[in-house]
């Protein structure tokens, strides 16, 4: 890596990282604007939407991003893969139409869901415009965009709210706004990094049939947490699980933080791999995995000195009793972004079958976890329970991938 190549690296890594950390908490802002403007119910109900729409958007996704990024021999072309986005964009908003009007949701919470999807949906279909800039090392303007996307989002839904009180329609608002981004902003920007006139290579069934093993898994891995958190509103109520999800969301900037971190140096990472290069991936995964404990130490400090204090600011004082949650969600998070690193390294490795059996031993801990957990010990068995779910896929994705490391370099 030359000078220059440093030096857009490191423009990327911090642009990038500001700008979605932006956008991120943008998305929390959310939660605490619909408590203090809403009460604690509308809370809640915004909390539920929330988990629905990671689904959905995870599908949206079809875990194709990392795939695209290392397309280094153009498998595919760049407008194959916007043809099979908007094919999975459609079948994610189908998908969380169906759900929300086959579970028993009340009208208005099934309103909040269906336009806080579509809105959220934008970002699947971004995605695939932001690898063009990503394969351009442009990572920085990618930052820049949902920097600005994250600052609209918290006017739109506040001044919505504010002015008019009606949480279904602030949320059509959003959607609005969401898809306005995509269109004036993220597309313009990102079309000059794609190439649509080259020769088609590859069809978008072809691309859907071999991504199909990153879509499950990007799909279950999303589904892992949503599912205690769906488990915890059935049981404990919108209210009560508004509460837990009040102090989880703002521990999980360290998550999202660290990722956005991380995300500058994907393409190092399939680099080394293309190139057999042992020494430099060796020396790339053990510092990635020698900053978890450092993150922790860092997430558990600041939780225990500032934590009740920076939940009454965020919430109101009603919130602090619950301030015990702040340290499983910290272990949670920091669990979360080292299961993430792995299965992006299982991605770019092509294999596809330890992705899949990591994240559907997650999503049977979910499942097998949350109802006894949150019924017996209500929402501290959440917490414990989210705990539990992400663990056990990180270590089998951890186990795979030292297995996988050791044939390929062996081969070298």
């Amino acid at each position: 890596m030359d000078k220059k190549q440093q030096r857009q690296l490191g423009k990327s890594v911090v642009w990038n990282t500001l700008g979605n950390l932006v956008y991120y908490a943008s998305q929390y802002v959310l939660l605490i604007l619909a408590k203090r403007l809403a009460g604690n119910e509308v809370s809640g109900m915004v909390s539920v939407a929330t988990a629905v729409a990671a689904i959905a958007l995870s599908f949206s996704n079809y875990g194709m991003r990392s795939f695209q990024i290392s397309d280094f021999e153009h498998k595919y072309t760049d407008r194959t893969y916007l043809d099979s986005r908007r094919i999975t964009v459609l079948a994610a908003g189908l998908g969380a139409a169906a759900f929300a009007f086959a579970v028993s949701y009340t009208s208005v919470q099934r309103w909040i869901i269906l336009w806080y999807t579509v809105g959220r949906l934008s970002e699947g279909y971004i995605d695939v415009w932001h690898g063009y800039l990503q394969k351009a090392d442009r990572m920085d303007l990618v930052g820049v965009l949902f920097g600005i996307r994250g600052l609209g989002t918290m006017a739109v839904f506040g001044l919505g709210l504010w002015l008019t009180r009606d949480v279904v329609l602030t949320m059509a608002l959003l959607a609005v706004f969401s898809w306005a981004c995509v269109f004036l902003a993220d597309v313009p920007q990102s079309r000059k990094k794609a190439d649509f006139a080259a020769p088609r290579a590859g069809t978008v069934r072809l691309l859907l049939w071999e991504c199909a093993p990153l879509a499950v898994y990007s799909f279950l891995n999303s589904s892992i947490g949503s599912v205690v958190k769906l488990v915890c509103e059935r049981i404990v109520g919108a209210s009560e699980f508004a509460n837990f999800n009040n102090v989880f969301a703002p521990v999980q900037i360290i998550q999202v933080g660290a990722m956005y971190i991380f995300a500058p140096f994907m393409l190092t990472f399939a680099r080394y791999w293309q190139e057999k290069n042992r020494a430099g991936y060796r020396r790339a995964f053990g510092m990635a995995s020698a900053a978890m404990p450092v993150l922790w130490g860092c997430g558990a400090a600041g939780a225990a000195l500032l934590g009740k204090w920076a939940l009454v600011l965020l919430y109101g004082s009603d919130i602090a009793g619950y301030s015990f949650l702040l340290q499983p969600a910290v272990v949670a998070a920091i669990i979360n972004i080292y299961v993430s690193i792995l299965c992006y390294l299982l991605a770019m490795m092509r294999e596809m079958k330890g992705l899949i059996a990591g994240n559907v031993a997650g999503i049977l801990a979910a499942f097998l976890f949350s109802s006894p957990m949150v019924q017996g010990l209500g929402i501290t068995g959440a917490a414990w329970a989210t705990v539990g779910s992400r663990a056990v896929p990180g270590t089998v994705c951890l186990a795979v991938v030292l297995w996988r490391c050791k044939k390929h370099f062996a081969e070298a």
